[in-house]
């Protein structure tokens, strides 16, 4: 059950609010699964409830992990080295998973997100009834969606691309039942949407199918987009346009769409998502290990609501950080694209806004949901401690969180 009445002591506090103020001695206060006030400590008068004080860590809110594959850390170590990772290894062996190993690297994927300071993942993938049930046992605060296509995968590599539109009828039943089933679970905790699997595996009559359910139920929707340069070509031969302006002639962008990826967006892809207010799931770690980058200065520049997520394999929310700040100077060749306290509030806020749960998680303010990460500062490699979410944001690791709290629960 949450604490009833718990005031954590820190020696910072950084609660990302809109004045991304740095707290030296700071407390969180929690009631219940609330946060009730934060400040400078004292400031919530103790009185009744329980006291942790830790002067050596630091207070952070959870990340929101806007997009993950957490049965996908299957495939650590074999793919990252690869040419061809996902069209020419990974899909083709995806039909081999059963259900009891899905459910098993659900557990060991949602352990590492957590572990690492990830409070909120969104997830997509097969058989993501063993996702939801990882999430509610472990903690995790969790969107879900299957993987529905009417594509056959392990055709993409080899060119053929064979349709199969009653794969596509089965797989949305599935996430419908899975909706029934599983959303609202944990007290609201679980969440379920829609998941198109990409642009490219979806026909426009499938795309339609899934926007309908998902709209008659008003819950939002979750698509890979201009993820690959496979799919771009592809789509440029059999649409002629890209996959975002693709989807937008399908009606399937708006303020209730999540885009994966948008690597290969062209430029009047970013105006269309800017247009819609489809909001993005950025993935800078696996892009900088497939040596890519995506256009996230044009999707800033814009209004785009983008939020940060670590895809599959390596769910470090710390690396993804890192990889965004990096990526995007290297792609733009200037030091001024991203700071650090940009990249925490990619990671936390602008998580939150992307998926729509911004009144209630992403920073450390009176009256949301009491998510949030202690950070052991007493490391070698965390001094001098000068600027704290610089130095946290450049140099701690998932190792140095030493207590994650989901609801008022650690």
């Amino acid at each position: 059950m949450p604490v009833s009445r718990l005031t954590i002591r820190a020696g910072w506090v950084v609660p990302v609010d809109a004045e991304f103020r740095v707290t030296r001695d700071g407390e969180v206060v929690v009631e219940g699964d609330r946060i009730v006030p934060v400040g400078p400590a004292g400031d919530g008068q103790l009185g009744e409830g329980s006291l942790v004080h830790e002067p050596r860590r630091a207070v952070l809110p959870g990340f929101v992990n806007v997009h993950t594959h957490v049965v996908g850390s299957i495939f650590r170590g074999l793919t990252e080295d690869r040419d061809d990772p996902f069209y020419g290894f990974a899909l083709p062996m995806e039909p081999l998973l059963t259900e009891e190993a899905a459910a098993a690297m659900s557990r060991v994927g949602v352990a590492e997100v957590l572990l690492g300071g990830c409070t909120a993942i969104h997830d997509m993938f097969h058989f993501p009834e063993g996702t939801a049930r990882a999430a509610l046992d472990l903690g995790v605060r969790a969107v879900v969606e299957h993987k529905v296509y009417d594509t056959d995968l392990p055709t993409i590599g080899t060119g053929e691309r064979r349709q199969v539109p009653e794969e596509g009828e089965r797989r949305l039943a599935q996430n419908v039942e899975l909706y029934e089933r599983w959303d609202g679970e944990g007290g609201g905790r679980v969440r379920v949407w829609f998941g198109a699997h990409a642009a490219d595996t979806c026909s426009p009559r499938l795309l339609a199918q899934i926007a309908a359910e998902a709209r008659s139920r008003g819950v939002s929707m979750h698509v890979h987009v201009a993820q690959s340069p496979e799919e771009r070509d592809y789509m440029r031969e059999r649409e002629g346009v890209g996959s975002i302006e693709f989807l937008a002639a399908q009606g399937f962008l708006g303020p209730d769409v999540l885009a994966a990826h948008v690597t290969y967006a062209t430029d009047e892809g970013v105006e269309l998502l800017a247009e819609t207010d489809t909001a993005v799931a950025h993935c800078p770690a696996i892009l900088a290990k497939r040596g890519r980058s995506a256009p996230v200065g044009a999707l800033y520049d814009a209004g785009v609501r983008v939020g940060w997520g670590t895809d599959w394999v390596s769910m470090d929310p710390w690396e993804m950080m890192r990889c965004g700040v990096t990526g995007a100077r290297l792609r733009y060749g200037r030091t001024d694209v991203l700071s650090a306290r940009d990249a925490l509030w990619r990671a936390t806020m602008g998580g939150a806004e992307a998926l729509g749960m911004s009144a209630d998680v992403g920073s450390l303010e009176p009256g949301k949901l009491a998510d949030l990460i202690l950070v052991d500062l007493d490391q070698p490699h965390l001094s001098p401690l000068l600027d704290p979410v610089a130095t946290l944001v450049y140099n701690a690791s998932r190792r140095d969180v030493t207590d994650v709290m989901v609801g008022g629960r650690f």
